[in-house]
């Protein structure tokens, strides 16, 4: 069982001498380790189970800190987006410094760099002195935690559990890569394109490119999955296989031979949506009345964008 508490500074100190500490941000929980020490980052590798070719995204407490990240030629792109969403879950991905050890970036030449807004995640990193290399704390492909439980139950060789006391996003962070000047968005997040391009001109990522490199992060075609078949509703719920789990967003009456049902909302609030998506799965995953589970889809608008993205890579198996 992982140690679990409050103790920040303990926290760092683990930080410090070369271990991993599972911590809260405002997306999801992220599992930390010295972004400078190669043999701490390989360990995030190894206790997630995560091949080596999927880079990890570098958080920092200040925007000083990119100095030492990025190379010295930075673009005014990222101060631009720096300055409108940071301290925020937007992740910059940028040529990077020789300081930056291979394994972070899976041996390319750009490291993604975001600052949270989570004043726990900012205080671990700030009293760490060090930017921390962190994914997110599950077992590789498998659901993102939102709750210390949800890190409890994939992940065991951690030092330390820093407990949150605050309201997540639930969704990870949006990426967006800057080279040559241009902004292309990588992944979907709680910031928006539209948001984006109000500050820079941005372009989304296609597909097809979107698997011939890992760029970023969550780009993989099945990821963020339940350890039970996900099937996404095609509108239909009166003939639902037995043990069935049901997902839904807004408040419905017509559910009558499901197994179990979570509302992640009442009102078909996004916010609300994207806060308990992964929290609904979880607690599908864990119930044995539970043999199958089937979501709900959402508007592609907004916020809905990113939630999507999730639910379509949560159940790419079973499509």
């Amino acid at each position: 069982m992982i140690e679990t508490g409050t103790d920040i500074a303990y926290a760092a100190k683990c930080i410090a001498e070369g271990k991993l500490v599972a911590f809260p941000t405002e997306t999801v929980y992220g599992l930390g380790a010295n972004a400078f020490n190669p043999l701490a980052v390989a360990r995030i590798f190894e206790v997630k189970q995560r091949p080596t070719f999927d880079p990890l995204i570098v958080h920092i407490s200040e925007i000083s800190q990119i100095h030492d990240l990025y190379d010295s030629h930075i673009s005014d792109s990222v101060y631009a987006l720096a300055q409108a969403f940071w301290p925020g879950p937007l992740s910059i991905v940028h040529k990077k410094s020789a300081a930056v050890p291979d394994i972070v970036t899976a041996g390319m030449e750009t490291v993604a760099v975001r600052m949270p807004s989570h004043p726990i995640a900012l205080e671990l990193i700030r009293l760490s002195g060090t930017p921390i290399a962190a994914p997110s704390a599950n077992r590789f492909g498998q659901l993102s935690p939102t709750r210390p439980e949800h890190v409890q139950k994939q992940l065991t060789d951690v030092a330390y559990l820093l407990k949150n006391e605050y309201k997540m996003v639930g969704v990870e962070s949006t990426v967006v890569s800057i080279q040559d000047g241009k902004c292309v968005l990588l992944r979907p997040g709680a910031i928006s394109l539209n948001e984006i391009q109000k500050v820079v001109p941005c372009t989304a990522l296609s597909k097809e490119s979107s698997q011939d490199k890992l760029h970023a992060p969550g780009l993989l075609n099945s990821h963020y999955s339940p350890n039970k078949p996900l099937y996404i509703l095609d509108g239909d719920i009166d003939h639902l296989p037995l043990n069935s789990g049901v997902v839904l967003h807004q408040k419905r009456t017509d559910v009558t031979n499901a197994s179990r049902v979570i509302y992640t909302s009442e009102t078909h609030n996004s916010v609300e949506i994207a806060a308990n998506l992964f929290i609904a799965l979880h607690a599908m995953e864990d119930d044995t009345t539970v043999s199958q589970i089937f979501i709900e889809s959402v508007e592609e608008v907004g916020l809905g964008v990113a939630i999507m993205d999730r639910i379509r890579k949560a159940s790419y198996r079973y499509r």
